[in-house]
């Protein structure tokens, strides 16, 4: 193995990594700058924005993170809350946030005692189907996937939470076939494949999903606080978040055009 190649766990961390972000891996900065962030869970309602986002400049990056809270306030009837309507002038003015957004456990203990603030349930918001994640082979090479119906009678069966859908064979170190020492050299892959509908998506408190965008939205990275902001908007406006993303990326759009 060269220092060019990957080791086998390397290459199925990328593999993962590369299904988390949609085929578009972040780079090494985007990745440090992001980590202990919550991109994972943006990526499943719009991965195309978050590397928008990351092109952005960071005075965009710092308007987006301010009406990604606005919108979250608005949308749990927060904004009009004397202390929160405060930190979301902060915010839009450039100014750090003061009390109770410099604790965290003071914000949530204001959110539950401010009588002002309305007591709203909304859906939870689902983020688009996507498909399967089928895992990749033990290595880069020497594996062949062998599908179902390919498979003997004498092959495993499905598992209780799934279907047996194949198994990666390993093949013979020249002309590609599979290796008659089944034993040893096959790698089972199996794949829960639930039956029946989803659970439909149960109600949430709706100021406790929004607010957090407040703090999120000050996070010191522009790009970090564009993202935290947005995600827990996203959370915070329940079904509704297609409207908020929509409006997020009419903002980059004009940004983008207003620099051409």
């Amino acid at each position: 193995m060269t220092d060019e190649e990957p080791t086998a766990e390397e290459w199925r961390r990328r593999h993962h990594e590369s299904r988390q972000w949609r085929g578009r891996p972040p780079g090494e900065e985007l990745r440090r700058r992001l980590r202990h962030s919550n991109v994972l869970g943006l990526l499943d309602y719009d991965s195309d924005l978050v590397h928008d986002l990351d092109a952005a400049e960071p005075s965009v990056q710092r308007a987006v993170a301010s009406l990604a809270a606005r919108r979250a306030c608005e949308a749990a009837g927060l904004a009009e809350v004397p202390w929160i309507a405060r930190a979301l002038t902060d915010l839009a003015e450039g100014r750090p946030l003061g009390s109770p957004f410099d604790d965290q456990a003071l914000m949530w203990q204001m959110l539950r005692s401010d009588p002002a603030v309305p007591k709203r349930a909304v859906t939870k918001g689902m983020p688009p189907a996507r498909p399967p994640y089928f895992p990749p082979p033990p290595e880069p090479t020497g594996w062949e996937w062998v599908p179902e119906a390919e498979l003997s009678d004498d092959d495993p069966e499905g598992t209780e939470t799934g279907r047996f859908l194949g198994r990666w064979v390993r093949t013979a170190p020249a002309g590609g076939r599979r290796s008659p020492s089944a034993s040893h050299e096959v790698h089972v892959v199996r794949m829960a494949v639930p039956a029946g509908d989803p659970a439909a998506p149960g109600l949430i408190s709706q100021p406790h999903f929004a607010l957090p965008a407040v703090p999120g939205a000050a996070e010191a990275d522009p790009l970090k606080a564009a993202v935290e902001a947005v995600w827990h908007a996203v959370n915070g406006c329940g079904e509704r978040w297609p409207e908020l993303l929509e409006e997020i990326r009419a903002v980059l759009a004009g940004s983008a055009r207003a620099g051409e």
